[in-house]
């Protein structure tokens, strides 16, 4: 093996050395490669010498050397520099936030993102990426937050809570109608602003809880079941708001309220107390208990991968599949601190781009 690397080394110097001797050697001042004739080498050859020229920044199809790479992507040394810039703008503002002004981070994060976004000075490059990179991270933080549900701790909580949660949701709501309608709006500006008012940012209330080291006490749990059944009543306010535009028949208007109740009613039942034992008798008696946890991990992501559209194309809340998927496994500590292993640091750094982005 290791003579097959020291050839594939002496291999690629020697095209290097051929390559810096035809440019040397080269008179020709327009000439359209500065790099010789492609063609008297194989793929694999062409792919190495466009491929280091690419790399080294400089060359490339234009004189600024911002030429498309072998996968199609367009990137500039500026737009690299800037999103840099970005990260650790971020960075230092969350920190500014949370040790001199006492806050959590995620204050000096959103200011950041403000600040050099497109809503001000607009110098971020590839807005659109940074968003999407800040949504996968809270689609982890909402998996997390259902593998982090304890169900003892629930069970402490009872009726009382779940009875807390849904007025917690529904009265800013209504608030918000109230008020809209006392106003002189009509019905669907009054609809419009108690769907604003009225949803709980999930990613921003676990971020806190974790920062305090609360997730998994009474009043932790209390608000993250909160947090959920408020996406879920969001979501079916914004659903009636479009609803109201005309042309929409039942199907439009029973859909959403249907499916939101059904996935979090049903599918919470089964992800609690039907999916656990099912998989333990056809898949984990089969896995050795090392690695039991990963197993369970491809088994969760799968999960995710059918629920997240399962519940998009049914009008309720991809989130919601998301989080019914992570509380399939709450009982888990294994796959919990796999998780965690595996995740915290990656998840730290696309919350921040989250808050930063959204």
């Amino acid at each position: 093996m290791a003579s097959r690397v020291e050839a594939a080394l002496w291999s690629m110097l020697a095209y290097g050395a051929n390559q810096v001797t035809q440019m040397m050697s080269s008179s020709s001042s327009d000439s359209t490669d500065s790099w010789g004739d492609m063609e008297e080498y194989g793929p694999a050859e062409q792919h190495y010498l466009r491929g280091g020229r690419g790399l080294a920044g400089g060359g490339g199809d234009d004189e600024h050397g911002d030429g498309h790479s072998e996968f199609g992507v367009h990137i500039t040394y500026e737009d690299l520099y800037a999103s840099m810039i970005f990260f650790t703008a971020i960075y230092v503002a969350g920190v500014i936030s949370a040790k001199l002004l006492k806050m959590p981070s995620l204050v000096g994060e959103i200011f950041a993102g403000i600040l050099l976004g497109p809503p001000l000075a607009d110098y971020v490059p590839n807005a659109e990426a940074f968003v999407l990179l800040g949504e996968i991270g809270l689609i982890l933080l909402v998996l997390e937050a259902g593998i982090d549900i304890d169900l003892a701790t629930l069970k402490l909580i009872g009726a009382r809570g779940v009875i807390i949660a849904i007025v917690g949701s529904i009265a800013p709501i209504a608030i918000a109608l109230a008020i809209a309608f006392a106003l002189g709006n009509d019905t669907k500006a009054a609809i419009a602003a108690g769907a604003a008012f009225g949803p709980t940012s999930l990613g921003i209330a676990m971020n806190i809880l974790r920062q305090g080291k609360i997730v998994n006490t009474p009043v932790g749990q209390l608000i993250v079941s909160a947090a959920v059944i408020d996406d879920m009543i969001a979501l079916i306010i914004l659903s009636q708001l479009s609803a109201l535009k005309g042309n929409s028949g039942v199907v439009d208007i029973v859909l959403p309220i249907a499916s939101a109740i059904g996935f979090l009613v049903i599918g919470g039942y089964i992800a609690v107390f039907a999916f656990p034992p099912l998989m333990a008798k056809t898949i984990l008696r089969k896995v050795p208990s090392e690695h039991k946890a990963r197993a369970e991990m491809v088994v969760m992501f799968g999960l995710i991968l059918g629920l997240m559209p399962a519940t998009y194309y049914s009008k309720a809340s991809f989130l919601m599949g998301v989080f019914i998927a992570g509380l399939a496994f709450c009982r888990s500590h294994e796959l919990h601190h796999l998780f965690v292993s595996q995740f915290k640091r990656l998840l730290q750094w696309l919350m921040r781009i989250f808050f930063a982005a959204s």
